[in-house]
């Protein structure tokens, strides 16, 4: 499991972008259970070490309109 520090400022969405690329992603972050003891933060200070796991293998499902795939 990778890791990044925060910039202070940070948010859990930032994170994910900077992560994932995709801040839709932040609830893998905030699931992850390393993360838990900082879900109390909703804008990070500086130096804070968050736990980036890794993500599973998207598949495509037909069924979903175009604008979910």
């Amino acid at each position: 499991m990778d890791t990044i520090t925060t910039v202070q400022g940070d948010t859990w969405d930032t994170l994910a972008r900077r992560a994932y690329g995709d801040e839709r992603k932040a609830q893998k972050l905030m699931e992850a259970r390393a993360n838990i003891t900082l879900l109390d933060y909703q804008v990070f200070p500086g130096g804070v070490t968050v736990a980036v796991p890794e993500l599973p293998e998207e598949t495509s499902d037909s069924n979903l309109p175009a604008w979910r795939t």
